[in-house]
């Protein structure tokens, strides 16, 4: 029996009303649906929205900086990573916009997949859905007279109803960065949990990171046991179930699921207690094969054309914005710095804060704090009035300031962002040998008023609280934080396509994942590896920053250390801790085999 053959006659078995189908945007691209691709539609976002060479630029960072997604199908290859739509979306200033890139879905025709599905509806299945259309439903419609029953077919990110606003849609990173709310997150995992022992997904890639994959990852150990997951990944190759790679590298460092190039939801469905399969192969082969087994019609090959054409009129004006809103989006300091010398018609807030962030990366902490108190009072002002003083290595005046600003608030959005800060400048202190006594002192106390991390309040805040929150808790040598605590926000900034966010986190992650036995030579690869992203996103102190990395003295020379403190407007006392501590490391590094 062949792969295709025992793969249908497993998922058959019990019939239609024991599988629950869960579908991606996959499923419309055959005529008459004609739907674009993921990809399809990232490049028409860009098209319509973003100054010309946008998304070429993008890419090329991406590729610089050596971020590539490798595939479930050993047949194709590792490729570039691709920037997130919501993100792109998200940089609108226009929501209207998003309705116009999406367009062709709202008034979209059911082509024979869809058929297929409606079909498994009115058999008494359930189904699960990434996309915005209504194919399924209007071919249910068409065939059998009514629509599906209620809550037969769940659109977890929405759907463009009758009269529907697009910006319920779950297409921009504001929209699923906070998760989904309890009633959208009860939804999914009731069907998950309800009565079909198979779950066959087809046509989705599984990047739904941010709500999806954190509703699977809550759900109990146990609570998926006796369901076995079908997960097929549409191929041109002959069937065959795939074999885990090694996962693709980012940064220089394993990123990703511990499954390899595998989705990461799949390891959570696993952890949960199903059973996970891929397949590989022509989707709707196996779908026909189904449909003999259930008789349904049968689902011929895909009639494959080209989307049909959006026209969207955007001038050159929203185009400057939106391109220097992305750019700040996803971190491309360089493109910040080159438009904001064109003047984009942007909030004045916006504005500021890009200013802010290029003093911050050219290193000019001093001249930032000065030009901070020049600005009208705000909640940011007082932020990085003591985030400054923190990273200057003015730790004691940073505390106070931060300390006393704290207990000054009332609002508990101004108290989570100046706790966070505050967090960091503790967890600086753990890290000098001057302060070092201090700082785990404080770091036990701060448990009675550091905010606890929530989802809801957006993705930076709460993945940086979550990370200084888990860092305070380790705060002895005998408990030292897993690279793993590191690695998860990483992987969050990652998602979002935030490449500059992600670059700090692989800071992190090669202070947290340090051994004293690692040798020297791998330290400066990894070392001198970082500081070279940090050239290609335009931050001289983060590519500075790699001299406060443990043993960086038996990395970099003593030259490159005066240099480096040089370059960035470090407080005086920090530069002698830094330049001792290079001292110190290379008089170890002849002294100790």
């Amino acid at each position: 029996m062949s792969v295709l053959e025992e793969a249908v006659a497993t998922m058959a078995e019990a019939g239609p009303a024991d599988a629950l189908f869960w579908t991606g945007a996959g499923i419309s691209r055959g005529a008459p649906s004609c739907l674009p691709t993921g990809w399809q539609l990232t490049e028409r976002a860009f098209a319509a929205l973003f100054r010309p060479f946008t998304l070429d630029t993008v890419l090329a960072y991406h590729e610089l900086l050596g971020w590539r997604r490798g595939s479930i199908c050993p047949a194709e290859p590792a490729r570039t990573r691709l920037p997130r739509l919501e993100t792109a979306l998200g940089a609108q200033q226009t929501p209207d916009l998003v309705g116009e890139i999406l367009a062709d879905v709202r008034g979209a025709r059911p082509n024979p997949v869809h058929e297929f599905l409606a079909a498994h509806l009115h058999a008494g299945g359930h189904q699960l859905t990434a996309n915005f259309d209504l194919c399924v439903e209007r071919a249910h419609v068409e065939r059998h007279g009514r629509s599906p029953l209620p809550g037969q077919i769940h659109h977890f990110h929405n759907a463009f109803s009758d009269g529907a606003d697009p910006a319920r849609l779950g297409a921009t990173l504001a929209r699923i960065e906070r998760g989904f709310d309890d009633t959208d997150r009860a939804a999914l995992v009731d069907r998950l949990r309800g009565p079909a022992r198979r779950i066959v997904i087809v046509g989705y890639s599984g990047s739904d990171f941010f709500d999806v994959d954190v509703a699977v990852a809550d759900l109990a150990p146990g609570a998926l046991d006796g369901r076995t997951v079908h997960w097929v990944n549409h191929s041109s190759c002959a069937w065959h179930r795939p074999t885990p790679r090694p996962s693709t590298a980012v940064f220089g460092v394993e990123h990703g699921n511990r499954d390899g190039t595998l989705p990461a939801l799949a390891g959570h469905l696993r952890r949960a207690g199903a059973t996970v399969e891929f397949l590989c192969g022509p989707t709707t082969e196996l779908l026909d094969g189904l449909a003999t087994r259930w008789g349904f019609d049968r689902v011929p090959a895909p009639d494959l054309r080209p989307p049909r054409a959006v026209s969207i009129d955007v001038d050159d004006r929203r185009r400057l914005a939106a391109t220097f809103l992305y750019f700040r989006a996803v971190g491309l300091v360089p493109e910040v710095r080159r438009l904001l010398a064109e003047e984009p018609d942007v909030p004045a807030e916006e504005l500021i804060l890009a200013r802010s962030d290029l003093m911050w990366e050219e290193g000019r902490y001093a001249d930032l704090r000065h030009w901070w108190r020049q600005q009208p009072r705000s909640l940011r002002r007082t932020e990085r009035i003591g985030a400054t003083l923190w990273v200057q290595g003015r730790l004691l005046p940073a505390y106070a300031w931060l300390t006393w600003q704290r207990r000054r608030v009332s609002d508990e959005t101004e108290l989570r962002v100046i706790a966070e800060t505050e967090a960091r400048v503790i967890e600086h202190m753990r890290l000098v040998p001057d302060l070092r006594w201090l700082g785990r002192h404080l770091g036990r106390r701060a448990a009675r008023w550091l905010p606890e991390p929530r989802q809801r309040d957006g993705l930076h805040e709460f993945r940086r609280l979550a990370d200084v929150s888990t860092s305070l808790r380790h705060a002895t040598p005998a408990t030292s934080r897993p690279e793993s605590e590191a690695a998860e926000t990483q992987e969050w900034f990652l998602e979002a396509g935030n490449v500059h966010a992600a670059l700090s986190y692989q800071h992190r992650r090669l202070r947290d994942n340090h051994r004293v036995t690692t040798p020297v030579a791998e330290l400066g690869r990894l070392y001198r590896a970082q500081q070279r992203r940090a050239e290609i996103l335009g931050s001289t102190a983060a590519s500075w920053r790699v001299l406060l990395l443990p043993r960086a003295g038996q990395v970099f020379t003593l030259r490159e250390a005066v240099v480096g403190c040089a370059a960035v407007q470090f407080g005086a006392w920090h530069r002698v801790r830094l330049l001792g501590r290079v001292l110190l490391d290379r008089v170890r590094s002849r002294t100790r085999p």
